[in-house]
């Protein structure tokens, strides 16, 4: 797997493809981010009140009363709001609110000072009470906006997986692809999703507080930015030793993940050859190796922490010196309720600043997970379809290998200059050593590969001229390993055709497979939920559903891979029965290693080292294939 760590320039591309996939639900996105900028504007208003509080309630100005209960004070912020909107024509900006402002000043000192109590404590509870629905509002809109996108992320991840060849399958883990569909597409949608829609929150808190400072004492203001910068170099420093520890764990994460599969898929064989010890030690291994890197960035992100609070106590205490020196000073018109509120928003600042340092963080550790993820979604599949291919109803005349050469690796051939036809109707039988390239071959009939050079026609036609899902349409696959779902024996067998079929077309190919005997004997019959594997029936019964499986869909082509190697002797009796009785009428391609499964083949292809080395009846090979007469001698003792 390449878990190269990513560059910005490269970061960039596959970070718009996740906004992409955000912005088809932009109602929720647009919804969201006004709920957030209220939130935001309702947190400043909230923080101005002390203003009042503490430079009319608790410091009241000499003077006669005019309003002394809280109706009258209402009335008359009624009426100087009525008066402003009228004159002012609704201007919103704070220069132009400040006529209102002096006549609300002038208000409250003409207002008894209880009467004010009650009516900022009314103000207050309003302002929470809306500042705190419209935080719940954005917090449940985009919890929906992300919840959407990182199932879709998921979804297109594993339709990418659907759509690569066996070759990505054979070079790629299973238990990494788990990792990546799990892990790190969660740490995309937390680290570039959610991380980024909080951050918007919190920059637009910024932004108001700032708005809010800079209104009450724009010079106290800068100085309380003078620790600042000193703080954003060790986010910095830290944000590139998270990066790097995190690359580690993912590619750590992704080894012990495939070694448990790995272990517990093989289970059996552990146990035979007593390797329960030995499979532990290899998982302590990993294991031991994926928590030191991963204490190794919990060390790092825990410095954030500390060095934030000390970002705040620094930041406050330039901000108390400065700002009580400007209250004490003689006629500087900066009241205890400016400083108060000024105090109010500059540690309302401290909070957001802080998440936005923790985003940096975790942006840097999820762009090793972002480039995973991606490398799987912008990985394109080696077996494509032609944008003009060919649509293919059915199978006339045969299929013919032109000159077929394949390999999987450079300069490690597989198959050599193959030549052969197969006609319709005909049963053809392909033997050969194991290693010899008969898997492969019988691969390639369906584009379960390409092949590297030479041509493969179905009715004259390349089969890379074809619709995929037509040409597989025409053949139906047994192989060894007999690969069953946990899900009932109905399903199974309906699993090879992409059609509706009712009980009647499973119970047919269930008699032709020689499969309803045992079927019949579970309880729920054919809605009898099989074990992981399949594992409560026998090597000879899952064979027969595979069979079934291969022939529900009605395919023209049978390919047999092996199909009895692995059964005992009457196991391999019944599921012969069950193959001659499926493969009436059709076109049969036998792979077998037992010649006895092959005799009644109408011709037998004996394949060596890639190359073709003989083809004709059992008694012509005889004749005519040492390599033939050498494989019959070996299973017969001759």
């Amino acid at each position: 797997m390449d878990n190269a760590t990513p560059s910005k320039a490269s970061a960039w591309p596959d970070l718009r493809q996740i906004y992409a996939i955000m912005f088809r639900y932009w109602p929720l996105l647009v919804s969201g981010l006004l709920a957030t900028l209220l939130y935001a504007i309702f947190s400043g208003i909230s923080v101005t009140l002390v203003i009042p509080l503490f430079d009319y309630v608790f410091k009241p100005a000499s003077g006669q009363l005019v309003y002394t209960d809280l109706g009258g004070f209402l009335g008359a912020l009624g009426a100087a709001w009525s008066s402003f909107w009228q004159s002012a024509g609704g201007v919103f900006s704070l220069e132009g609110l400040a006529p209102l402002w002096e006549e609300v000043q002038k208000i409250m000192l003409a207002t008894d000072s209880l009467a004010l109590l009650y009516a900022l404590c009314l103000f207050v509870v309003v302002v929470i009470l809306l500042k705190n629905i419209f935080f719940y509002l954005q917090r449940v809109l985009f919890i929906k906006l992300r919840g959407n996108t990182i199932r879709d992320l998921r979804e297109k991840m594993f339709a990418r997986y659907m759509g690569q060849s066996l070759e990505f399958f054979h070079q790629n883990r299973v238990g990494d692809a788990m990792v990546r569909m799990v892990n790190d597409a969660e740490i995309v949608s937390e680290s570039f999703i959610k991380s980024l829609l909080e951050g918007i929150l919190d920059i637009f808190t910024i932004l108001v507080f700032m708005r809010v400072a800079l209104l009450l004492s724009p010079r106290l203001f800068l100085y309380g930015l003078l620790v600042v910068p000193f703080f954003t170099l060790f986010v910095g420093w830290l944000g590139k030793k998270i990066k790097k520890n995190s690359q580690r764990i993912q590619a750590h994460l992704s080894t012990m993940f495939s070694t448990v599969e790995e272990a517990l898929n093989s289970m059996k064989i552990v146990k035979a050859f007593r390797r329960e010890d030995s499979e532990h030690r290899d998982f302590s291994r990993v294991n031991s190796a994926y928590v030191s890197f991963w204490k190794r960035a919990q060390y790092y992100s825990s410095l954030s922490v500390p060095l934030s609070e000390l970002n705040t106590v620094f930041t406050a205490v330039i901000v108390i010196i400065l700002g009580g020196r400007m209250i004490l000073a003689p006629g500087s018109g900066f009241s205890l309720g400016d400083f108060t509120a000024f105090l109010f928003a500059i540690f309302s600042l401290l909070h957001p600043l802080k998440n936005l340092t923790q985003i940096y963080s975790d942006v840097k550790k999820a762009l090793v997970s972002l480039n995973r993820v991606f490398f799987v979604l912008n990985r394109e599949a080696t077996v494509k379809e032609d944008p003009d291919a060919l649509a293919k109803d059915g199978f006339s005349s045969g299929i013919e290998f032109d000159r077929v050469s394949f390999s999987y690796s450079e300069n490690r051939p597989v198959l050599r200059d193959v030549s052969l036809t197969v006609r319709k109707g005909e049963k053809i039988a392909i033997v050969g050593a194991s290693g010899g390239g008969k898997t492969t071959l019988v691969n390639l009939f369906n584009r379960m590969y390409d092949v590297s050079s030479g041509a493969i026609r179905v009715d004259g036609t390349d089969i890379r001229q074809l619709r995929l899902a037509d040409l597989r349409r025409l053949f139906g696959v047994v192989t060894q390993d007999s690969v069953l779902f946990t899900r009932s024996i109905r399903a199974n067998i309906a699993y090879g055709s992409l059609e509706e079929l009712d009980d009647a077309q499973i119970r047919a190919v269930a008699r032709i497979a020689h499969a309803e005997a045992f079927i019949l004997q579970f309880p729920a019959q054919y809605d009898e939920v099989l074990q992981t594997k399949g594992a409560n029936l026998s090597g000879g019964q899952k064979q027969r559903l595979c069979i079934a499986r291969a022939i529900v869909g009605d395919p023209p082509v049978l390919i047999f891979d092996e199909a009895t190697s692995a059964l005992d002797t009457e196991s391999e009796q019944l599921v012969q029965e069950a193959i001659d009785a499926a493969t009436q009428n059709r076109t049969v391609i036998i792979i077998a290693h037992r010649l006895s499964t092959v005799l009644k083949a109408d011709r037998i292809v004996v394949l060596e080292e890639g190359r073709i080395v003989g083809q004709g009846s059992h008694e012509e090979l005889l004749r005519s294939c040492p390599r033939y007469r050498k494989l019959h001698a070996a299973q017969y003792q001759e």
